[in-house]
């Protein structure tokens, strides 16, 4: 065997949130062979598998996971022209910034978020009125089912909000994902938070790497840095039909909401948390909402994993009995 099994290992420590129990096995995976030595490991034992990235998008539970935990550090970035070849284990904004670097447009309104480039795929990442579904060409996964390696276009990745069929299926295991990124583009301003910024410094016409300074200046200032512990947005901005939508503008007719194109609305979920909820900035103990964006849960020290789920449902619950919209998680539970 190839792969070195870890056993009883703290997942805390690969957590951007830094709360959690032990895995039961752990492995670090850095080719396609060596994944396939995993999954084989874990059936020979009957063992249920997770697949961890960056960790930027998971709360781990404080008992810990009674499988194998595969994390993912398959690594190469292979450029060809504007299509570029990433391991899945890479770092998403370091891609980011490289690629901003050799001057190609595509995902510099996607810089500074965390995790790794498997997660930014299984979860359709987004930002700032981009999403990582529009510059990604295939997707190369394992389907541990069939224990084939097989290569996706973006048309069958069935990608949505914060969704993939990588994201659906569980046999499915991201390996690498090709990028195919422009040579020249407009930049994307139109995100409210850009917008703001751009005038704010009498920026008209910013250039590609300008673009990447401006996201992350935005981010830095409004999202919780290290060493608190914290896993982004916690919630999804909730969808709902143009029925509802209309409902609940009546009582909020201030509520931040976006038309979507097949009839639905997209709404604020840190609005609503904000100005319907008053969550933002709540904190009781080591757990609280972030003061500057209510969308973001925050491990001030010593939180546990329960301390954080008990204070979600807490938000949940207070939005539905005064909007009868369900917020969804869009960190994942382990």
């Amino acid at each position: 065997m190839n792969i070195h099994i870890e056993e009883n290992v703290n997942l805390a420590q690969f957590t951007t949130m830094r709360v959690g129990g032990n895995a039961r096995f752990f492995v670090r995976v850095a080719s396609a062979n060596e994944l396939k030595e995993a999954v084989f490991f874990a059936r020979e034992k009957k063992l249920p598998i997770f697949v961890l990235g960056g960790g930027s998008n998971t709360l781990v539970s404080g008992t810990g996971f009674p499988g194998l935990v595969m994390k993912i550090e398959i690594k190469g970035v292979d450029y060809s022209g504007t299509k570029i070849v990433v391991g899945a284990g890479e770092v998403w904004d370091e891609v980011v910034r490289d690629v901003v670097a050799h001057n190609m447009w595509g995902i510099e309104n996607l810089s500074l978020i965390p995790g790794s480039v498997g997660g930014a795929v299984v979860q359709n990442v987004g930002a700032y009125g981009m999403e990582a579904r529009e510059t990604i060409f295939s997707v190369e996964a394992l389907d541990t089912k069939t224990m084939a390696i097989k290569t996706f276009l973006n048309s069958k990745c069935e990608f949505g909000y914060r969704e993939s069929i990588f994201k659906k299926n569980k046999n499915l295991i991201v390996l690498r994902t090709t990028l195919d990124l422009k040579e020249d583009s407009t930049p994307r301003t139109d995100y409210e938070d850009v917008k703001k910024y751009l005038a704010e410094q009498n920026i008209s016409a910013p250039t590609l790497s300008m673009m990447r300074d401006i996201i992350i200046a935005i981010r830095t200032a409004k999202l919780p840095q290290p060493p608190l512990g914290t896993a982004g947005s916690f919630f999804k901005n909730p969808v709902v039909s143009s029925e509802q939508y209309e409902k609940i503008k009546k009582a909020f007719p201030e509520m931040k909401a976006y038309i979507q194109g097949d009839g639905t609305v997209k709404l604020s979920g840190a609005w609503l948390l904000d100005h319907v909820g008053r969550w933002k900035g709540v904190r009781t103990g080591d757990v609280g909402v972030h003061e500057k964006q209510a969308l973001i849960l925050v491990n001030y020290g010593s939180a546990n994993a329960d301390e954080i789920i008990l204070l979600a449902s807490e938000m949940k619950k207070s939005i539905k009995e005064k909007t009868g919209v369900t917020l969804e998680e869009e960190v994942v539970l382990l």
